[in-house]
């Protein structure tokens, strides 16, 4: 990890990157954010302002929808013939001309803000790296942008949230170590009306395949602790801690079959009251099985059991099935989606069932002005069900139909 600290300090001064005053006062509000200021948005220093200069290429456009644009650049550097970083960097709603990424944003625009700052390295055996990321209030579908970004942090992507995380992983024969710190806190713009919650989060994952068998084995611990950096007179809320443990089993048979089957414990307590605890229980087994080329059957159970200090216990077991079957009559693809899941808890005041289903259809067709277009309809039904408050209760049916074509 101390082979970070002589990169920063060498990006700073390198002739190939150019580093504004900005990362040195980012570098400070890392350092000195426990600390009282004044209320200052943080939006104007996400992202330290990191200009391209030759030979630095032009961001990609990986998304381009209809009210943002996701950015990014990828480096490859090279420092003294030891140090070779991967950088990556994201941003969102930038000019595609842009040649350069600026954190001098409108503090209205930075509420649907995405920057992302992230290094990697490879010495033999050893690999590290280091991930900034900034996240607006506003932010929408955080989940699709976090498959777009390819984050791998130990901390889910969510709106108002700042932080870093570092880690570091080492292959030993067949076992696979990975460690990692992170520290994160929400409510960045440091609001004394709402609370504000710092994060530190840290732990070890161990990764192990079996040579004579098709199978994989990983478990994983981690600790978090969290603790109020603003605290509004009507919050009481001082800090929590949660450990956490995890086991999974993957077995590839092939194409034909797989199967993966894991375990989740995980404890949490109050700093100030021991009677505020809560544990949780995950298991879930699922498989993906192909019995024809072109049909793939994905069924999975899972069941979820929490239990809190002061007696209560709530039960979650649920089941999905889908179908995808590809190309029939070489034309049209399906597919089935299916799933149930039961809220229950021992005092009665849960008890809740939910099913959605859907079926879609989608196919190509040719066009004499197109290169090429496809078409693709879904059809969904949902049903709530809640026996305890029955106005809660709903059936829903949704449609959408879109089109897909290259000029």
């Amino acid at each position: 990890m101390l082979r970070l600290i002589p990169i920063f300090a060498i990006l700073y001064w390198n002739p190939y990157f150019s580093l504004s005053v900005n990362a040195v006062k980012a570098a400070e509000l890392f350092e000195n954010h426990g600390e009282e200021e004044s209320t200052v948005k943080n939006s104007q220093n996400n992202l330290p302002d990191l200009c391209a200069i030759d030979p630095l290429p032009q961001p990609l456009v990986i998304y381009n929808g209809p009210e943002s644009v996701l950015l990014k650049s990828h480096v490859k550097a090279d420092f003294l013939g030891t140090v070779k970083p991967e950088i990556e960097i994201f941003q969102k709603t930038c000019e595609v001309d842009e040649a350069c990424f600026s954190s001098n944003l409108a503090s209205n625009e930075s509420d649907n803000q995405l920057e992302v700052f992230r290094l990697k390295q490879k010495l033999n055996d050893f690999n590290y790296g280091l991930e900034y990321r900034y996240v607006g209030k506003n932010l929408s579908d955080a989940n699709d942008y976090k498959k777009k970004t390819e984050t791998e942090t130990n901390v889910d992507l969510k709106n108002d949230q700042q932080g870093v995380e570092i880690w570091g992983e080492k292959k030993i024969g067949s076992i696979g170590l990975k460690t990692f710190f992170s520290r994160f806190w929400d409510n960045v713009d440091r609001d004394p009306s709402h609370t504000q919650i710092l994060t530190n989060k840290y732990g070890l994952e161990m990764k192990y395949k079996m040579h004579s068998l098709p199978i994989n084995f990983s478990f994983s611990h981690s600790r978090e602790e969290s603790e109020d950096t603003i605290k509004p007179d009507s919050s009481d809320y001082q800090g929590k801690q949660k450990e956490s443990y995890g086991g999974s089993l993957y077995y590839f048979g092939g194409k034909a079959f797989t199967m993966t089957a894991s375990s989740k414990y995980s404890y949490s307590q109050e700093l100030f009251d021991t009677n505020e605890n809560t544990e949780i229980f995950w298991h879930r087994i699922s498989s993906s099985i192909r019995p024809a080329s072109n049909l793939i059957l994905t069924p999975t159970l899972s069941f979820g059991e929490y239990r809190y200090g002061y007696g209560e216990r709530k039960e979650n077991p649920s089941a999905s099935l889908s179908v995808n079957y590809r190309q029939i009559f070489n034309v049209v693809d399906l597919s089935l989606k299916g799933g149930y899941s039961q809220t229950r808890n021992t005092e009665g005041s849960q008890d809740a069932e939910e099913l959605d289903t859907s079926v879609g259809l989608s196919w190509d067709a040719k066009d004499l002005f197109f290169s090429k277009i496809s078409y693709s309809l879904e059809l969904g039904y949902d049903q709530y069900t809640d026996k305890i408050c029955h106005n809660s209760s709903y059936k829903e049916l949704s449609t959408s139909f879109k089109l897909e074509f290259n000029l």
